[in-house]
């Protein structure tokens, strides 16, 4: 019975592989700050974008710079690759904002400073959401996922390693580097919002562009490397078992199955009265 126990777990340990592709995403309109987040701002917003995630999500933070609401309308908001769009409206919305005040009195007074916070999931208006004066919500969302990379010869790639970062050693990987002309994926996001004053509504819109500028294959868990380690909002992960972990976990399961009816076999027999 040890053994069998011993040999399931190997099962499970091997069908646990995984191979790697971290994309990096760059942009020529938007600027990158150090931890990997685009940031764009003008007078009445300032607007980033990470891409920190399962499932390719896109990280949406908008901070209203307004003394009056800002509206961001979802449904007239998109992602736009190989000339088809992909809304940004959802039937639910995960929002997380924080907001802040401040109130100066003249005089002897001095100033207050308040600070809150918001967290919620609603079904209501998935189409719009409202930002209050000097606050800023987050939105994500996945639609990235279903617009797909274009496929790579294999002689794109270079060798390269990477680093462990525990100071182990190095893992090979493989690399490709790309530029707006050839990569294998550019999208733009493009957001609609607008500002009400005396029930008319001024419209305004924010277009920023992406693109994949390098790509790395690895077998490794970016979490364990040191280039990785620091989770950027500049990359995509994506992961897939492996071939090899697949065809393992089958004949491991057949093997486990048999073992399994064997070792119950033999249990009977012995329980058999003498």
């Amino acid at each position: 019975m040890k053994n069998i126990i011993l040999f399931i777990a190997s099962v499970v340990l091997l069908s646990s592989c995984k191979a790697y592709q971290l994309s990096t995403i760059s942009s020529s309109s938007t600027a990158l700050d150090s931890t990997g987040v685009f940031k764009v701002e003008n007078d009445s917003l300032a607007l980033s974008y990470n891409f920190k995630g399962e499932n390719e999500p896109i990280n949406i933070e908008v901070f209203n710079k307004l003394n009056e609401p800002l509206y961001v309308n979802w449904a007239k908001s998109a992602l736009i690759a190989k000339d088809k769009a992909y809304s940004y409206a959802s039937d639910i919305i995960s929002i997380e904002g924080t907001t802040s005040s401040i109130s100066t009195r003249y005089g002897r007074g001095g100033s207050t400073v308040s600070d809150g916070s918001i967290s919620a999931t609603a079904k209501l208006s998935p189409y719009e959401s409202f930002i209050p004066p000097h606050s800023k919500i987050t939105r994500t969302i996945y639609v990235l996922k279903n617009v797909g990379m274009a496929e790579l010869p294999q002689s794109d790639f270079r060798n390269t390693s990477l680093n462990y970062d525990d100071g182990s050693g190095q893992v090979p990987a493989k690399r490709a580097i790309f530029d707006a002309g050839n990569t294998p994926l550019n999208f733009k996001s493009y957001l609609t919002l607008y500002t009400v004053k005396e029930n008319n509504a001024k419209t305004f819109s924010m277009e920023q562009e992406f693109y994949v500028s390098g790509m790395i294959k690895t077998n490794a868990n970016p979490e364990e490397l040191y280039e990785f380690k620091h989770n950027r909002g500049d990359v995509i992960v994506n992961s897939r078992a492996t071939g090899y972990a697949k065809t393992m976990a089958v004949v491991g399961l057949v093997g486990a199955v048999g073992a399994l009816t064997t070792a119950e076999a033999t249990l009977k027999d012995k329980n058999k009265p003498k």
